[in-house]
């Protein structure tokens, strides 16, 4: 057997061990959140992290938008 094989057939043992350990993780969470309520700081910050995840994304696009016309005005004037 090449190296080559050896090292693929490596790879495929770990990924099917990769996705062995997913599925329980997948498994062991979907049981942990049907038995658990949310936690209502959790929740509370979460909601303050998308508040604040909108805030940012509202001043990228003011400043990409204020960037863009300022590339615009330099273009002009090194065009003249």
């Amino acid at each position: 057997m090449s190296k080559l094989d050896e090292a693929e057939q490596r790879l495929q043992r770990a990924v099917a061990g990769l996705e062995d350990a997913a599925r329980v993780v997948v498994s062991s969470a979907q049981s942990n959140v049907a038995t658990t309520e949310p936690d209502p700081q959790v929740a509370a910050a979460l909601e303050s992290a998308q508040a604040r995840n909108a805030e940012l994304e509202d001043v990228n696009a003011n400043v990409a938008q204020r960037l863009d016309g300022a590339i615009e005005r330099i273009k002009t004037i090194l065009e003249v």
